[in-house]
């Protein structure tokens, strides 16, 4: 007869339920401030305003790498976790 351990399911689908919650979430923050800052020029008049507008686009743009970067790191950790983890060590003498 097969036996569910039910704790561990409900842990598994946790962890794979947030970690995807967490990967869409930091996607989609990367991808809102990358054309947050591709709108940045607002049309302002004066050198001021230009200026502001370039370094607003600068931290929208760094920002976004980094939450994109983030975003990678939660992936290639998964794969780790189910590739890695999953090859058996060879028996020791």
């Amino acid at each position: 007869m097969i036996e569910i351990k039910w704790n561990d399911l409900i842990m598994v689908a946790g962890a794979a339920i947030g970690a995807s919650a967490l990967l869409v979430t930091f996607f989609s923050f990367g991808v809102r401030l990358l054309t947050t800052a591709q709108q940045s020029f607002a049309g302002g008049k004066g050198k001021k305003a230009k200026n502001q507008s370039v370094a607003k686009e600068i931290a929208f743009r760094l920002v976004a790498v980094l939450f994109f970067l983030a975003a990678a790191a939660v992936l290639v950790y998964g794969l780790y976790l189910i590739i890695v983890l999953q090859i058996p060590k060879p028996p020791t003498k």
